[in-house]
């Protein structure tokens, strides 16, 4: 459990760091250029782990691997385009919707059943992320719909994995992830309409497809660990890890409402973890 917590951490950490280079770089690049870097420029690093460590691309999974990279594309996609049109620190926050949507996901198609006390801190969290979106700041904008949607995308991906690595090799299942929406991308990068980044995206968004193959191993060794409803819950830790970001780059300010939103968050993390702690000391 401490490894999985460890890994989902380090996870989202790469997370942040690749949302925000991904709007550093959004002046002269689209998001769909995001995607397509993203998804290309991951793949070199996870290929030449897969032939260090001797791991064929084939499986007998290829169905649901080809399903986990559709449903990632999705969420990716509506991701980017969120942070190109949303604060950072916003798109975070409704990116926290998705541990909700797994906690039931992985109960109706993973048989996995999280304890009541999950759900209550998963409302804790959710408030806290309700807090600092607030409402009345454009809760209904575009931007915050296709945050919301890559949430409910995100979800599926989870739960995708989380079935996936009960046989598969976690590299194996990244690499699938990133061919697909490699695959996906290409084409509607090409029909949207093609913008030449200036060399300074070009290496930011390089950078940001070099570090989502981190993210995503790190991700899927954190399901391979525990149960689905437990590694989402540190995804959390992105919405200060959001806002950090935002203040150095673009001088963002958490107001009052939103520092409540981000202790509600934290408060409801550090006690999940106390509580998943207990079942462990029993004989």
């Amino acid at each position: 459990m401490p490894l999985a917590a460890l890994y989902q951490l380090l996870s989202t950490a790469f997370m942040v760091a690749v949302a925000s280079l991904v709007k550093l770089a959004g002046s002269s690049a689209t998001p769909m250029q995001a995607v397509l870097y993203r998804s290309v420029f991951s793949l070199p690093p996870i290929g030449a782990l897969m032939i260090r460590q001797r791991i064929s691309p084939r499986s007998a999974s290829y169905r649901l691997l080809v399903v986990r990279g559709v449903v990632g594309f999705a969420a990716l996609t509506c991701y980017f385009f969120a942070v190109a049109r949303t604060e950072l620190a916003n798109v975070m926050a409704l990116q926290q919707l998705a541990p909700m949507f797994v906690a039931f996901l992985a109960v109706w198609l993973l048989g996995e059943r999280p304890r009541h006390l999950h759900y209550l801190l998963g409302g804790i969290c959710l408030l806290g992320a309700l807090l600092v979106v607030q409402p009345g700041r454009g809760l209904v904008s575009l931007g915050s719909a296709l945050a919301g949607g890559s949430a409910i995308f995100s979800a599926l991906a989870y739960v995708s994995v989380r079935a996936l690595t009960r046989t598969e090799p976690s590299i194996r299942i990244v690499f699938w992830f990133s061919s697909v929406a490699a695959l996906l991308s290409a084409p509607v990068t090409l029909l949207a309409g093609w913008r030449w980044p200036t060399p300074r995206a070009n290496l930011l968004l390089i950078a940001a497809g070099l570090l989502a193959a981190g993210m995503q191993g790190f991700m899927t060794a954190a399901y391979r660990r525990a149960p689905a409803h437990v590694v989402a819950a540190f995804s959390y830790s992105t919405i200060p890890l959001g806002y950090l970001s935002g203040i150095v780059f673009w001088g963002e300010r958490p107001d009052p409402l939103a520092h409540l939103g981000i202790a509600l968050v934290v408060l409801g993390g550090v006690w999940l973890v106390s509580s998943l702690r207990a079942p462990a000391r029993e004989p």
